[in-house]
């Protein structure tokens, strides 16, 4: 499945379920999504319910990088219950830097949302071009 990602501010309170927890974090499970910043501003925070203080800071990946298009494999689609791309929500991780510039989003691993189940999964893009750490500014992949 070839996914977008709408590139509206995410905000979800509601419970996120990811089954295998995340990848170095096998015990999370159940994360919310609250805005990061003004209304404006289209990051969140990916939040544990399980975990004080594990958190990450997440973004639709459109909003940087409009062309990104990553091919979802088939368990991860078929895990999540995804039956077309308007069912999920994509969103890549953010690392800060020292400087706003310094802001990098993990191409390579995005995290898929089902809109309407909840269930999540931090996807692992092998040989999809996109890297690691994609600079925010300047990135385009």
């Amino acid at each position: 499945m070839s996914g977008t990602a709408l590139a509206e501010p995410v905000v979800d309170e509601r419970e996120l379920y990811f089954e295998n927890g995340l990848p170095g974090f096998p015990e999370a499970h159940r994360f919310t999504l609250n805005r990061w910043g003004d209304e404006d501003s289209p990051f969140s925070i990916l939040r544990s319910l399980e975990q004080e203080g594990l958190e990450f800071v997440v973004v639709p990946p459109v909003v940087f990088f409009p062309s990104y298009a990553p091919e979802v494999d088939d368990a991860t689609v078929g895990r999540l219950e995804l039956h077309t791309s308007e069912d999920a929500l994509l969103l890549a991780v953010v690392t800060l830097g020292d400087k706003p510039t310094d802001a990098t989003a993990n191409l390579m691993g995005p995290i898929v949302i089902n809109r309407h189940t909840r269930k999540a999964a931090q996807a692992v893009l092998a040989t999809s071009g996109y890297e690691l750490r994609t600079p925010l500014v300047g990135g385009e992949p």
